[in-house]
């Protein structure tokens, strides 16, 4: 071969490799798993910290609350991994085998970013109520969707969320079905806004009764069910001590309790005098419901086994 024709030969290998390199390239980002979507394959969810491109068919999702993790689950995603709502806690038994296989990646408000990175999630779940100071941290990770508030605009909350999942229209039938479904329980009391529903939670160290503005409070506002004057208000929670119990009477009470019963005020306000004298107690109206999905789980898979307590315990009425 004649001297002269060897920097053409060479320029014609350059670019057969680089061609080579390319392809190389191409198919390695089409077979890497964990990679975060190309730009074809997002789309923009409007979320708290505004736009965000997420993936279009999201596969490992993180939740870092308990009504993300209710979400995914009503909506047939299951999330790889997912915070508890505390330490020890484990997931929400309402939610049987569906838990299987998630990992825990810490708390409320605690979670292990490290744990949470090892798992390449393409989505991530939240509130900036929860996690705002750690949502730069989580963004380098993968695309994250927050809203601003948590259990308080639950249902808000779900839209956005199956919004980024991409099952908006599966999102609006669930809506639907609650929405009738809870309709439909306020018509069978015949009057609904005449029973006054009392809701009495136990946590260590306080005895709330709930408002309008909370998660069950918003449920039993479906329905059109009444509430007893103090629980009649758009606030979330109001405290009442054990020598002011009478302020939960209604025609009937459901009674919740966060952890452990003898951490709270639970055995010595049913033990004592005035829990005997309400109106609900007297009548056999009071009922112990599990705190799990009355108060943690803030999702519709949660707030659908709200209204079968209400529909077994409520009274029958013409």
């Amino acid at each position: 071969m004649p001297v002269t024709s060897l920097p053409r030969v060479t320029a014609v290998l350059g670019v057969a490799g680089a061609l080579l390199l390319a392809g190389c390239s191409a198919e390695g980002a089409d077979g890497d798993k964990g990679a975060k979507a190309a730009p074809a394959d997002t789309r923009e969810v409007r979320t708290a910290k505004g736009v965000v491109k997420v993936p279009v068919a999201p596969k490992r999702v993180v939740t870092l609350d308990m009504g993300e993790l209710d979400t995914a689950l009503t909506l047939g995603v299951k999330p790889v991994g997912s915070v508890v709502g505390s330490p020890g806690a484990g997931f929400p038994k309402y939610h049987g085998d569906r838990t299987a296989g998630i990992k825990e990646v810490g708390a409320i408000g605690a979670p292990n970013l490290e744990a949470i990175e090892a798992l390449k999630p393409d989505l991530i779940l939240g509130s900036l109520v929860r996690d705002a100071d750690r949502y730069d941290a989580l963004s380098r990770i993968a695309p994250v969707v927050f809203s601003e508030q948590a259990g308080t605009r639950w249902q808000q909350n779900f839209l956005l969320d199956a919004d980024a999942l991409n099952k908006k229209a599966e999102g609006d039938r669930v809506v639907a079905k609650f929405t009738a479904r809870a309709k439909a329980l306020g018509t069978a009391q015949g009057d609904p806004g005449s029973l006054k529903v009392s809701v009495l939670r136990f946590v260590a160290g306080q005895n709330r009764l709930y408002g309008r503005a909370s998660f069950v409070g918003s449920i039993l506002s479906e329905a059109g069910l009444g509430r007893p004057d103090v629980q009649n208000v758009d606030t979330f929670m109001v405290e009442v001590s054990a020598e002011q119990i009478e302020k939960a009477d209604g025609d009937v009470i459901f009674v919740a309790t966060y952890g452990p019963k003898d951490k709270t005020d639970h055995d010595k306000v049913f033990g004592g005098p005035l829990w005997k004298t309400l109106k609900a107690v007297r009548a056999n109206r009071a009922h112990e419901v599990d705190d799990e999905y009355w108060m943690v789980g803030t999702g519709y898979t949660a707030a659908d086994r709200v209204l079968a307590d209400l529909e077994r315990d409520l009274p029958k009425r013409a």
